[in-house]
């Protein structure tokens, strides 16, 4: 993870309270952070109040969005449901580090047409590079 996406960094950070939650916050560099919870399923609930962070944090700005699913067990349907609705991103770069974590970004982005650019990275780096052209 980016120095900018620690817990201790950026601007309205959104700490987990509880093990299993997502960290939300938004980097200095202006681009959103969701790290979902390594080893958990993402369920409905869990995603609608992820969705409500960041809806917080975006204010009425569109912004890019750095999503690190790696280690994640499973995102059910409708957690794909509810991330396939978000209208205040700009663009969302996944990044996972294992053949599994594929699979799951491949189920994420599968389905219904994204609202916005989304792309799958196995490097922060090159996430984040391509994410640069979405910043607002």
């Amino acid at each position: 993870m980016s120095k900018s996406a620690g817990p201790d960094s950026g601007i309205g950070i959104q700490n987990p309270s509880s093990p299993g939650e997502a960290l939300v916050n938004l980097a200095d560099e202006g681009h959103l952070v969701l790290v979902l919870p390594p080893n958990e399923v993402i369920t409905g609930s869990m995603a609608v109040a992820v969705a409500e962070k960041i809806d917080r944090l975006a204010a009425a700005h569109s912004l890019p969005l750095l999503l690190t699913l790696t280690g994640v067990e499973s995102i059910s349907r409708s957690a794909r449901d509810v991330f396939s609705a978000a209208r205040s991103l700009s663009a969302v770069a996944v990044i996972g580090v294992s053949p599994v974590d594929r699979v799951i970004a491949n189920f994420l982005l599968g389905g219904e047409v994204q609202p916005c650019p989304t792309k799958y990275f196995s490097q922060e780096d090159d996430a984040l590079t391509w994410l640069r052209r979405y910043d607002t």
